[in-house]
């Protein structure tokens, strides 16, 4: 009867990494690295619900029947992505974002101009946050507005 051998073949082979990001030296410590980061730095939702027309002004938040609550940010993590839906098309608004208070300026502003879109969404977000940092989103009118407006933001842990 024959007999197999088994070799472990990606310890043996060589691993570069050009980014700096790895710090592996061969193909299996290599997986085991990427598999390592990629499980510790999950991407997670919040899911946001306006229920009826948002008027010019609303908070943005959990819930519209939490106006006052902020949206809290569990980990050190970067947002990511946003994606927008509501009943509307054509709907036009800005989204203006603040970090730890309301009193504070807005530091970013995000334009929706849906043209006859009832949802969209806005990518390559990297807006950075730590562990119990707060996040306002304010509603402000540039038209025709939202009804019934759901915005998920996602958000990914960073070390």
């Amino acid at each position: 009867m024959p007999r197999f051998i088994i070799r472990d073949v990606a310890s043996s082979l060589p691993f570069t990494d050009d980014s700096g990001v790895f710090t592996s030296k061969n193909t299996k410590d290599a997986i085991f690295e990427a598999l390592n980061t990629s499980v510790s730095l999950p991407r997670f939702p919040v899911i946001l619900v306006m229920n009826g027309t948002v008027s010019n002004g609303d908070w943005i938040t959990y819930s519209n029947l939490t106006p006052s609550a902020s949206i809290i940010i569990p980990t050190k993590c970067e947002l990511r992505e946003l994606t927008w839906s509501n009943r509307n098309s054509s709907v036009e608004f800005d989204l203006e974002f603040y970090k730890n208070g309301r009193a504070t300026t807005a530091y970013e502003t995000r334009e929706v101009r849906s043209g006859s879109a009832t949802n969209g969404q806005f990518t390559g977000l990297d807006d950075s946050f730590d562990a119990l940092d707060t996040l306002d989103i304010k509603y402000i009118d540039q038209g025709s507005n939202a009804s019934d407006l759901v915005l998920v933001i996602f958000f990914q842990t960073v070390l």
